[in-house]
């Protein structure tokens, strides 16, 4: 099929449409022809142009394309090229046909078609498969490389159509080898999926992921968001010190051994949790044996994602029609579904936990006394649902990842490293945890780089930043914007549902080229630029 010639080119790839836009970086479906009729079907990750010429998001976006390209493993998604087509870098990863596991869940609770604890247990053993082999990468030296991926969350789980599983988006990764750093004392992730110790802004192993993994299981099998609470903050701390209630007081069947294998990997110290991600996936798959359920889960997940998603596989598979007989295709599905669905909380006040019943769980030591059974749950004449987190926009690097992903509701969050561990309980029975006041202020803290940026919120100036506001609490963004001659605008919208710290950074406006005049014939074409001519 010959190349449209009022198609963009990104490389030797024909842009059909973009599929999503972010802060750094914008997602493309791209496809490459070739004779007797070759064609396939790729998705382009490319570095915005405001940001070609910034040294930090370029490095950020090099280490996400050496980190993942290494990786090659069927749990993971695959990388295939990194290239400069002398404006703009672009990494290419495979097409994949599916949607991210934070979709999946929401459209099984819409439809009340949830999964079965079998496919629960494929997918989140799957993922385990991919970050084994992700953890277990060395250099040429054979040294190990240490790679940590930070973000391990229902919506960096991709899940096909057919069933597979798919690790995605290194761009938070830590590796040995990284170009970037994480500043010290500063989060990368999603709060409610960070492990105690990403929580305290420690270093990190790769038992965190393992404890990110173990956080998807549970709300897999329970049906309940383990960690979601009013804030960004309070999550922190539920991170760090809310007792965990066993799967078994949410669902009155768990499987007892499936409960020992989720609360072992949610220990909040580390030496407790499993020895790696491969030891929790074998384990799991010991479980699945032992519960029975269909033989091939792989096979029943698909005929699930077939019976949830019929409508986006249709308006995907037309898509594809229409661009392989080279016809405008038709706008791409939205990347999130069912939006609206919300997945309800853990909520201590309607669990009742001792402490005793889960001591690997929580921050009170150990004791040789006899553990107290469980009290029933009680439950609440009406359920309480917290609402979404609105997105804590720190700066201009958005989360983008491939076909039928999402950005994330509560993605990124770079709240200040509390400086020390939250007090351990000592309590025998863990207190009730009722949700905390909405405060009716917030302080906002606002800096710039470079400093002296005229601060604007909601069309009033404010002075000049480095500068402090007191907002009225609320869930509505408002929009802030930082003004500076000789650099862009920046706008972000700004939820004041909580104290927080923005560090934002301003990109000069680029030079206009003057054109040469007759009186300096001499001046030449510069010559041709040779690939990632930023790091010559």
């Amino acid at each position: 099929m010959p190349i449209a010639e009022d198609r963009e080119q990104v490389g030797r790839y024909e842009v059909v449409c973009r599929l999503a836009r972010g802060g750094m970086a914008e997602i493309l479906l791209g496809r490459l022809t070739g004779p007797s009729g070759f064609e396939r079907s790729v998705v382009i990750k490319r570095i915005l142009p405001s940001y070609a010429d910034e040294r930090q998001f370029v490095e950020m976006f090099l280490d996400e394309a050496r980190i993942a390209a290494r990786i090659h493993h069927p749990n993971v998604v695959q990388h295939q090229e990194l290239g400069d087509d002398g404006e703009q870098l672009y990494l290419v990863m495979e097409y994949l046909e599916g949607e991210s596991l934070a979709s999946l869940q929401r459209r099984a609770r819409s439809r009340a078609d949830l999964l079965e604890p079998a496919e629960s247990i494929h997918i989140v053993a799957s993922a385990a498969a991919g970050l084994h082999a992700a953890h277990q990468m060395t250099d040429r030296d054979g040294q190990p490389l240490g790679i940590v991926h930070r973000d391990i969350s229902p919506q960096n789980l991709f899940v096909t159509y057919r069933g597979g599983v798919k690790v995605m988006d290194f761009g938070i990764a830590k590796a040995s080898d990284r170009i970037t750093s994480t500043e010290a004392g500063s989060l990368k992730g999603k709060v409610r999926y960070m492990s105690p110790e990403q929580a305290r802004g420690e270093s990190l192993d790769q038992r965190s992921d393992l404890f990110s993994l173990a956080v998807v299981l549970y709300e897999l099998t329970t049906g309940h968001a383990l960690f979601r609470r009013a804030s960004p903050l309070a999550s922190l701390r539920a991170v760090q010190d809310d007792p965990i209630p066993p799967p078994s007081s949410l669902v009155p069947d768990y499987p007892a051994a499936l409960e020992r294998v989720c609360l072992k990997a949610l220990a909040r110290d580390r030496d407790d949790r499993h020895a790696d991600v491969d030891e929790f996936r074998r384990e799991l798959l010991d479980v699945q044996q032992a519960i029975g359920g269909p033989p091939r889960p792989e096979e029943a997940l698909a005929a699930h994602m077939e019976r949830l998603f019929a409508d986006r596989i249709a308006e995907k598979r037309e898509m594809l029609r229409q661009v392989s007989v080279g016809a405008a295709p038709p706008s791409p599905p939205e990347p999130e579904v069912d939006t609206e669905v919300e997945i309800p909380s853990v909520l201590l006040t309607d669990v009742a936990v001792t402490v005793a019943a889960v001591p690997q769980t929580t921050a009170v030591p150990r004791t040789n006394a006899e553990q107290q059974p469980l009290a029933e749950p009680r439950r609440s004449a009406t359920p309480w649902i917290v609402a979404g987190l609105g997105a804590l926009v720190v700066g201009a690097v958005g989360a983008l990842q491939v076909f039928g992903a999402e950005a994330a509701p509560d993605t990124a969050s770079s709240l200040p490293a509390p400086s020390a561990p939250s007090p351990a309980l000592t309590s025998t029975v863990a207190p009730e945890v009722r949700p905390e006041e909405v405060p009716t202020t917030v302080h906002v803290s606002v800096e710039s780089d470079p400093s002296g940026a005229a601060v604007v919120l909601a069309g009033e100036e404010l002075g000049t930043t480095p500068t402090s506001i007191d907002l009225e609490a609320g869930e509505a963004p408002v929009e802030l914007v930082l003004r500076r001659s000789g650099y862009r605008p920046l706008a972000v919208p700004l939820v004041p549902d909580v104290d927080q710290r923005l560090r934002l950074s301003l990109q000069r406006e680029p030079r206009r080229r003057q054109r040469a005049t007759p009186a300096a014939p001499e001046a030449a074409e510069p010559a041709a630029m040779t690939a990632f001519p930023r790091f010559n």
